[in-house]
C-alpha cells in the first residue's frame, strides 16, 4: 500500500545536513541516486513533514542498485551511471588554460566528478558477505572450542594419578 502511494507522488524533496532541495519529479530522484547526487543516507520527503532515508524508499531506487550481489551487477551499475550521465567528456580538453573560446559550454578545467559513493562500495564489499563471515567466525569458534577441550582432556589425564 505504501509503495502504491509513493508511485503516485508527483514531487519529492531532498534533505542533506539540514539543507532542503526540490521539488523533483520521481524519475529525477531515481537518476540522481544512480549518479550519486543523492546519497542513500540523504532524506527524502514528498510533503516536507515526514522524512525517510533514500535507501528506504524502494520505488525510487534504481533497479541496478537494488541487488548488488556480484561483480556483474556492479558492472551493470557503472554502465547505467555512464548511460544517464549528461556531462560531455569532449568539453574537457587540457590543451589550453582558458577554454572559454574553444568550448563555450565549459565550466571549469578538470573533471569535477567524485568517486563512487563509499557507502555503496562498502555495502557491495562487506554487507553481501556477512553470511560467509558469520560461517567463518562460527567455524573458528568451533575449532577453538574443540582444541580447548582436547587440551583440557590431556591435562586432566596427565594430572589425575589414577588414570595412568
Amino acid at each position: 500500500m505504501e509503495q502504491v502511494r509513493e508511485s503516485l507522488v508527483i514531487a519529492w524533496y531532498t534533505r542533506r545536513e539540514g539543507v532542503v532541495r526540490g521539488p523533483f519529479p520521481p524519475d529525477h530522484i531515481t537518476r540522481y541516486i544512480l549518479l550519486g547526487r543523492i546519497r542513500l543516507d540523504d532524506e527524502l520527503s514528498h510533503d516536507q513533514l515526514s522524512w525517510r532515508l533514500a535507501r528506504s524508499v524502494a520505488t525510487l531506487l534504481p533497479a541496478e542498485m537494488v541487488k548488488l550481489q556480484g561483480w556483474e551487477d556492479y558492472q551493470q551499475l557503472i554502465e547505467a551511471r555512464m548511460r544517464v550521465d549528461e556531462r560531455k567528456q569532449d568539453r574537457r580538453c587540457g590543451q589550453c588554460p582558458n577554454c572559454s573560446n574553444c568550448h563555450p559550454e565549459r565550466r571549469a578545467p578538470g573533471d569535477r566528478r567524485k568517486g563512487d559513493d563509499r557507502l555503496l562500495i562498502n555495502h557491495y564489499l562487506y554487507e553481501n558477505n556477512q553470511t560467509q563471515k558469520a560461517q567463518q567466525v562460527h567455524s573458528c569458534r568451533l575449532r577453538t572450542l574443540l582444541l580447548t577441550l582436547l587440551l583440557a582432556t590431556l591435562m586432566f589425564a596427565w594430572l589425575v594419578p589414577g588414570s595412568r
